[in-house]
């Protein structure tokens, strides 16, 4: 019982969500981690090949990485909570919330 309270009070998700709320939240930081990764790979791209690339050119690179390893972190409480089979079935479930979502795309 001591880990459950403890879990709770480190949570970076409000524990008081309901899984509706927490999959909607999921599905939200999906959509960012996407997108970061589509900035991080036409940043990559831009650069021109075979050269040194500038410092604020990898600090722009870097920049992506970081936001999407912060969005992952509140994105695996979810999936630690939430298989992706639940959220797949809450995706399909819910078409008329989910379907403005990158996630439901993918599964459409």
């Amino acid at each position: 019982m001591h880990i459950k309270d403890e879990k709770k009070t480190n949570s970076l998700i409000n524990p008081e969500w309901s899984k509706k709320q927490k999959i909607l939240y999921f599905l939200w930081l999906d959509d960012q981690i996407m997108t970061y990764w589509s900035k991080y790979l036409d940043l990559k791209h831009s650069f021109p090949d075979g050269s040194f690339w500038s410092k604020e050119d990898m600090k722009s690179l870097d920049d992506c990485l970081v936001a999407i390893e912060y969005f992952e972190k509140f994105q695996q409480e979810i999936s630690d909570e939430y298989s992706y089979e639940e959220i797949d079935d809450f995706v399909r479930s819910n078409p008329s919330i989910c379907k403005s979502f990158t996630f439901f795309r993918f599964f459409s």
